[in-house]
């Protein structure tokens, strides 16, 4: 059996191991009424603590009980109401008048099922959202569409209470939380369950019974209020993501929040740690030494949490990210700090545990593969550029296809780019789910007020990512599904839409709005440029941009670390596609465990979290190793690799008084990596060897 936590680069039903199939809450509520009556107790002691984080953040702020916004609201029910999906939607609607886990537990359907913790985590979490949806629709006492406007004619008997704000709402998103911090290394399940949990809110303005701003205010209560939840269910969660993720079932101490190193039990002995990918990197050299490299260089990380206490980031009194955080709860303190952005959860009592979780421990690794030391018998791993500053942003929860997911990420890469403490390279790292075609136009009228059914002018991810090109270089995994198109967002199809508008005399006006209600505006002159940096149609269409997509290399034996390297098989390929680096093997799911894995090199050594969560077949270690049946891998590490050596590149030029952009960062690694290209191996495996020698040569 593997566990497969590197690999979904798309939005696709888990396959991970479960152990119970339940269709209905019903039966754990019963069977679980008396045990679980511990942590209603709890939820309803800290009820009052949670109701003042809400209050003290105004949310959910006031909602309107007339004008002209809700006129517009009314107005959009009406058209609902006249719509033949209204009918295509009564089904779900029925369904879900009572019941909403379920649709959740779809998301497992082709798995073994969903396990018994994980319903029971969910039933608690659902009996919190209705506590706080009945606080606030006394508090602000909305009335129903139908009773504001009698021409709105609900599908389903209205509820006696209030509307505002949308109880399914706030339960179902909360929901989705929850699975996000269990499934944290799925990003396919994290993005289906916020889907699921967008479309039981939609089906409520549907059936008739509340406004759009009743569904968009149960959501900002239930992001507001997951962190405290998470913390009062601590033990539900840890036993959800053992069910969900351990190797082999046991004992699971990993309760609290503290320093990873306060909380740290004594591991079982492990395979030694080598990690044979540095030499095959040129790291580890007179020239390219292990413990040094990348100084003076900040790395933008946009991955999942991050545990800032990790011994891979501590450097003595310094740290990779920030000292003051890893000592620190203080909201204020992490809230006010430009060393981390966290754009999944924004309001909390404790910053440090918002920042980090206990079911992914995909954004760690992938910070200390950049930027991570060894500590002796703890985490005996080195990043390719140990002497680098990371700048990490905490994305998990913005994987699904949203306009508004897309305008946060892309805030984020922006404010790393542009602000006033830029980064000097960027790791654009999850799996973000493509946008559906119709999400953008194809075409931009005069009207520079309204833009129809569209959601904007073009992509904001897209376009953040090609304007911070041109002043830093970002990287791209290519994705770990095996195919011959680059997943988003780095296949040139991806910015051919946002290439139409900026190409456009109207269009470039809806896209300096756009970009302005995100803090950034660019001058005329930079968004025309812009219009015209990509050859869609080339075999390299990144070239004179320093967009860096990167695959993964696998060895051919993987008993000989010395082996060649070639194309993995899951590694994503096509025109786009810049270099490989080494990462782990090819998976085979059905295969039996190999008796000779752990003399192995099947994955890449890398720091991990504490507990089920990680990639350590040992949930007590702080370092993932090469050998055995499970470990981190794909694409992933790859560029995390690629950028820690990025950073020593950038150094070096530095020294050298080179220019450091992103377009001429990218035509040196080209230049040094030779001209033949194709899209299977871009233009061949990255190494410090074929970079170094021509960091003394002027860039034209």
């Amino acid at each position: 059996m593997t566990k497969t936590k590197t690999k979904t680069k798309t939005k696709t039903k888990t396959k991970t191991k479960t152990k119970t199939k339940t269709k209905s809450s019903d039966f754990l509520s019963a069977a679980f009424g008396v045990q679980d009556e511990k942590y209603r107790r709890k939820i309803y002691a800290r009820f009052d603590d949670i109701v003042a984080l809400l209050d003290k953040n105004d949310v959910p702020g006031a909602p309107d009980y007339d004008g002209d916004g809700t006129r517009r609201e009314l107005d959009d029910l009406l058209d609902k109401q006249a719509d033949p999906e209204r009918d295509a939607r009564q089904a779900e609607i029925l369904d879900e008048i009572d019941d909403i886990i379920t649709p959740f537990l779809s998301i497992f359907d082709d798995a073994a099922g969903a396990p018994g913790s994980l319903v029971r985590l969910l039933t608690q979490l659902q009996n919190a959202g209705l506590a706080l949806a009945s606080h606030y629709k006394k508090k602000f006492n909305r009335p129903r569409p139908h009773i504001v406007d009698h021409g709105i004619d609900p599908t389903i008997v209205v509820p006696h209470h209030a509307a505002y704000p949308s109880g399914h709402a706030t339960q179902s998103a909360l929901l989705a939380h929850g699975i996000a911090e269990v499934f944290a290394h799925d990003p396919g399940v994290v993005a289906e369950a916020f889907d699921v949990a967008y479309r039981i809110r939609e089906n409520r303005e549907w059936a008739g019974v509340h406004y759009a701003s009743d569904g968009s205010a149960g959501a900002a209560i239930a992001q507001a209020a997951f962190t405290e939840l998470r913390d009062i269910l601590d033990e539900l969660f840890v036993e959800a993501i053992e069910d969900v993720q351990s190797y082999d079932p046991g004992p699971s101490p990993y309760l609290g929040n503290g320093p990873v190193m306060d909380r740290k039990p004594a591991p079982k002995p492990q395979v030694p740690i080598d990690q044979w990918t540095l030499p095959r990197l040129g790291i580890g050299t007179a020239d390219v030494p292990l413990e040094k490299g990348g100084k003076g260089v900040l790395v933008g990380l946009l991955d999942g949490p991050v545990d800032v206490t990790h011994p891979t980031f501590q450097r003595g009194k310094d740290h990779a990210i920030s000292a003051e955080l890893a000592k620190t709860t203080d909201p204020d303190k992490w809230a006010s700090s430009t060393a981390v952005i966290n754009a999944d959860y924004h309001h909390y009592h404790d910053g440090r545990m918002a920042f980090a979780s206990k079911g992914g421990g995909h954004g760690t690794a992938m910070g200390g593969l950049i930027a991570g030391t060894s500590t002796q018998g703890v985490c005996e791993v080195w990043g390719t550029a140990p002497e680098a500053k990371l700048l990490p942003a905490r994305v998990t929860n913005l994987v699904s296809d949203t306009h508004e997911n897309r305008m946060a990420v892309a805030e984020a890469i922006l404010k790393m780019a542009f602000g006033a403490a830029p980064v000097d390279t960027i790791l654009v790292g999850p799996p973000f789910v493509r946008p559906d075609p119709a999400s953008y136009p194809d075409k931009w009228g005069k009207d520079t007020e309204n833009l129809g059914h569209n959601d904007g002018p073009c992509d904001p991810l897209a376009l953040a990512i090609l304007l911070a090109s041109f002043k830093i270089p970002v990287l791209i995994p290519s994705g770990n599904d095996g195919t011959g198109k680059i997943s988003y967002p780095g296949a040139p199809e991806d910015f051919e839409q946002v290439l139409g508008a900026l190409g456009d005399a109207k269009g470039r006006i809806w896209v300096a709005q756009m970009l302005k209600s995100l803090g950034h505006e660019p001058d005329a002159e930079t968004l025309e440029r812009a219009s015209d940096a990509l050859a869609l149609h080339a075999d390299d269409p990144f070239a004179g941009t320093g967009i860096i997509v990167v695959g993964s290399a696998k060895l051919s034996n993987p008993a000989n670390k010395t082996s060649k390297l070639v194309p993995a098989h899951y590694s994503q390929f096509g025109r786009g596609l810049c270099c490989l680096c080494p990462s782990d093997r090819d998976e085979n799911p059905g295969a039996e465990p190999d008796p000779e894995a752990a003399k192995k090199f099947n994955y890449v050594p890398a720091p991990d979290i504490l507990g089920h969560g990680g990639y350590a077949e040992d949930p007590g270690q702080l370092a993932s190793h090469q050998g055995g049946e499970y470990g981190f891998g794909g694409t992933s590490a790859a560029t995390a690799q690629s950028a820690g050596m990025i950073a020593r590149m950038i150094q070096e030029r530095r020294k050298s008084k080179m220019h450091v952009d992103g377009p001429s960062i990218r035509k040196a690694i080209v230049d040094g990596l030779g001209p033949d290209y194709d899209t299977r191996h871009g233009y061949g495996l990255l190494t410090m060897g074929a970079l170094l020698p021509k960091l003394a040569e002027p860039v034209a």
